[in-house]
């Protein structure tokens, strides 16, 4: 890429998803930005170069009458010489991954911040009518001073009252749930899920199915005689309320699980 792009000035590279890549770039008024730009390989395939663009098109209206302080905000989109970018505003900070993989004070002192947070955010992202669908630490961003962001959108899907059939399973499998990996149906309940492993790995800095390879952690998933390992097992310090909570949320039959993110800020709440 040029230094020159769509009018910024490209700073610097930073790490991206599998189909983007990502770099700081500032404006004429010296004002940063990140970059998104869809992989010309990835961008080949209309579908991957629709999901792209809809993933910006979520995002404005999460922001629309009025932003929201926890998902990035949204900027434009478009092609500069048939390349496929998305422009954001650029945020301070490190992923949940980073903070997890480091056991950061940041985080180990604030986790019950960070976890009402969350769970705050997508409760948002589901009342203005969207499923996320791609919940997890690498796209989950924290602030120095605390603030959580919630970031790619490009998977988000309307939110229906019952199981939706989704074309292909994406996502990252280990925040995936098994209906949806065996049976590729989605509801609320997938954003759930999703949320509660977060939750697992930011008490316990493990996952509930664990393996060195990813087909091992998806036999585990969907094997219903295959038991999450229970979260007071690795952290007895949890409280049982708060370990309850996150344990109802990653119930491998659906029906087990909190059915509305309304219903686990409730649970949340109750704590001391």
């Amino acid at each position: 890429m040029n230094q020159e792009f769509a009018g910024y000035s490209i700073t610097r590279s930073i790490s991206g998803g599998g189909m983007t890549k990502l770099y700081v770039a500032i404006d004429a008024q010296q004002t940063r930005y990140v970059i998104r730009v869809l992989d010309s390989v990835m961008a080949k395939d209309r579908r991957n170069r629709h999901r792209f663009f809809h993933g910006g098109e979520v995002l404005a209206k999460m922001h629309t009458p009025q932003r929201h302080p926890n998902i990035v905000p949204f900027v434009k989109a478009g092609y500069e010489n048939k390349t496929a970018y998305m422009v954001l505003e650029y945020i301070e900070s490190r992923t949940l991954r980073d903070l997890i993989l480091f056991r950061e004070p940041l985080l180990t002192d604030n986790v019950m911040i960070f976890i009402r947070q969350l769970a705050n955010v997508i409760q948002y992202v589901h009342a203005r009518g969207y499923l996320h669908l791609d919940i997890k630490p690498e796209n989950i961003l924290i602030q120095p001073d605390g603030r959580l962001v919630l970031i790619d959108f490009d998977l988000a899907l309307p939110r229906k009252r019952f199981f939706k059939k989704l074309a292909t399973v994406s996502g990252t499998t280990a925040y995936v749930p098994p209906e949806t990996l065996v049976n590729r149906v989605a509801d609320d309940r997938a954003d759930i899920y999703a949320f509660g492993i977060c939750c697992y790995e930011m008490l316990t800095f493990r996952k509930p199915y664990e393996g060195e390879k990813i087909d091992q952690v998806r036999a585990a998933q969907i094997d219903p005689k295959v038991p999450p390992t229970p979260i007071r097992q690795l952290n007895p310090n949890i409280p049982v309320a708060l370990a309850n909570i996150v344990m109802k949320c990653i119930a491998k039959n659906p029906e087990d699980r909190y059915p509305d993110m309304v219903l686990v800020l409730r649970d949340l709440n109750k704590l001391s």
